[in-house]
């Protein structure tokens, strides 16, 4: 499944809602490894949203999709494979690719 921007921002918050309203005395245990998993969890959903939106900046200003992929270590078609619906509002007419 391919996740829009849109996507991976309502899963960050969601994310962060459960984390904020995490209470350990509510008798919720989590061992170790598993609080380990949910921290990698968060950080990778709020890292992918950062990306994202630096990716949407990138492309409002200008920035080629090759140079994109190249940041990332992807082509170009890759990059705007991965990246490019959610910023279809950003890509300036005269640096589509």
């Amino acid at each position: 499944m391919k996740w829009t921007h849109a996507d991976t921002v309502d899963r960050c918050d969601e994310i962060a809602d459960y984390m904020e309203s995490f209470d350990p005395s509510e008798g919720e245990v989590v061992p170790g490894v598993e609080y380990l998993l949910i921290r990698a969890a968060r950080r990778r959903s709020v890292d992918a949203a950062e990306l994202a939106e630096s990716v949407a900046e990138a492309r409002a200003v200008g920035t080629t999709w090759a140079r994109i992929g190249e940041i990332l270590g992807l082509d170009a078609a890759g990059a705007e494979q991965r990246y490019g619906d959610q910023n279809s509002q950003h890509r300036p007419a005269s640096h589509a690719r």
